[in-house]
C-alpha cells in the first residue's frame, strides 16, 4: 500500500499539473464508501468552477486546496491512485494484468473521481478495492480535524531529538505498534516501520519506553533518513539504496525454497509485531529482555486500511468517457 513516500509524489504530480487551474468538469461516483459525505452530482456540483490554489500533505492524506476556501482531501487507502491524462503510468505498485491500465486508457480502470482543466488536462483517482477516502472541507487545512489529528510528519515537522525520546518513554507499547500510530508519526507504514528499526538496529517488538536516549536519536534520525531518502528517489524502488532491508524482504513473497536474507548471508526473518508481519534480520535486531508489560499489542496504521474488502460485483470498469459525457448538461449549475 502508499506510504508517504508514494502520497507526496501524487501530491507534487497534482501540484505541478494543477496549480492555477480552474475546474471545468467532474465526475463523481455515487459510492458512499469512497465518498463518506459529498458525492456524485453534489460533489460534482461543489467543486465545478473552483481554482486550484495548492496542494499539500500530511502523512498519507494529501489534498487539493481550492478557491472559496474549500479543501478537497485524498487518502489512497491501500490501492488507491492518482493518474494524469496523456501522463505514463506512476503507480506504486504496477499492476501487469490490467490491460487497460497499462494500454494508458481513460480514464483508466476503478475510477471513483475525475476531474477535468479544460479539454486538455484531466486527473483522475481510481481505487480498486475501495478502501481510500474523498472528502471536502470547508476551511484552512491545519483547522481540518483529519489533518488535526495526526502526528508528527517526518518531512515536514519531525520532532526534536529530546522531544522525541521524552515521547517513548511514556509509551509501554512495541515500538513497531507506535510507529504505525498514524496519531504519532503520520505517514510511516509497514515497510517503512521495518526499515527504520533495521537501519536502527532496533527490534520491533521492543517495548518503546526501554530504548535510551541514544536508541531514540539513532531511531529519529532513520525515520528522516529513510522518509527523505525515499521522497528524493521519487518512490521508484529501484532507486532506494542498495543496503535496504527493502530490496530483500520480498523473497518471503517467492518460491517456499527460498529463504531470503541480505547481501551479507544474515537471515530474514519474520515476526507478528502489533498484529502486523514484521521482516527483521536476528543478527542486526536484538530484543532485549524488559520488565515492562507491554499494552497496545495490536494497532492499526490506519483505521480505513482494514476494512473488508468489497464484493465482486463492486469493482466493475467506470462506463466509458463517451456515454457519461452525455450527461455534461444534466449536471447542476
Amino acid at each position: 500500500m502508499p506510504e508517504l513516500p508514494e502520497v507526496e509524489r501524487a501530491r507534487q504530480t497534482l501540484h505541478r499539473h494543477c496549480i492555477n487551474k480552474e475546474i471545468s468538469w467532474v465526475r463523481a461516483a455515487d459510492d458512499p464508501i469512497v465518498f463518506p459525505e459529498k458525492r456524485g452530482y453534489a460533489l460534482a456540483h461543489m467543486l465545478k468552477g473552483k481554482r486550484v490554489l495548492d496542494t499539500g500533505r500530511r502523512g498519507k492524506l494529501f489534498w487539493l486546496a481550492l478557491s472559496d476556501n474549500l479543501l478537497l482531501l485524498l487518502h489512497f487507502g491501500m490501492t488507491g491512485d492518482i493518474h494524469v491524462s496523456g501522463e505514463p503510468q506512476t503507480r506504486y505498485r504496477k499492476n501487469t494484468t490490467d490491460e487497460d491500465v497499462d494500454s494508458g486508457a481513460w480514464p483508466p480502470l476503478y475510477t471513483k473521481l475525475e476531474i477535468e482543466f479544460g479539454r486538455s488536462l484531466a486527473i483522475a483517482f481510481s481505487d480498486p478495492r475501495r478502501l481510500g477516502r474523498i472528502r471536502v472541507f470547508a476551511g484552512a487545512a491545519q483547522e481540518c480535524p483529519l489533518v488535526k489529528k495526526l502526528g508528527f510528519d517526518p518531512i515536514i515537522d519531525p520532532p526534536l531529538p529530546d522531544q522525541f525520546s521524552a515521547s517513548l518513554r511514556a509509551r509501554r507499547s512495541p515500538v513497531k505498534a507506535l510507529l504505525l500510530r498514524q496519531d504519532f508519526s503520520a505517514g510511516v507504514g509497514n515497510w517503512i516501520a521495518d526499515e527504520v528499526l533495521y537501519q536502527s538496529k532496533i527490534h520491533p517488538a521492543q517495548p518503546a519506553c526501554t530504548l535510551s536516549d541514544a536508541q531514540a536519536h539513532v531511531l529519529l534520525e532513520q525515520i528522516r533518513n529513510v522518509c527523505t531518502t525515499a521522497v528524493e528517489a521519487n518512490a521508484e524502488s529501484e532507486r532506494f539504496p542498495a543496503s535496504w532491508l527493502f530490496h530483500h524482504r520480498w523473497a518471503k513473497a517467492g518460491r517456499k525454497s527460498v529463504v531470503p536474507a541480505m547481501p551479507s548471508g544474515q537471515h530474514i526473518e519474520f515476526v507478528t509485531v502489533a498484529g502486523r508481519t514484521s521482516a527483521i534480520v536476528p543478527d542486526v535486531q536484538v530484543l532485549v529482555p524488559s520488565d515492562v508489560a507491554p499494552s497496545d499489542t495490536e494497532v492499526e496504521d490506519d483505521d480505513e486500511e482494514r476494512m473488508p474488502p468489497p464484493p465482486p460485483a463492486t469493482l466493475r470498469k467506470p462506463t466509458v468517457r463517451r456515454k457519461f459525457r452525455l450527461k455534461r448538461d444534466a449536471t447542476p449549475e
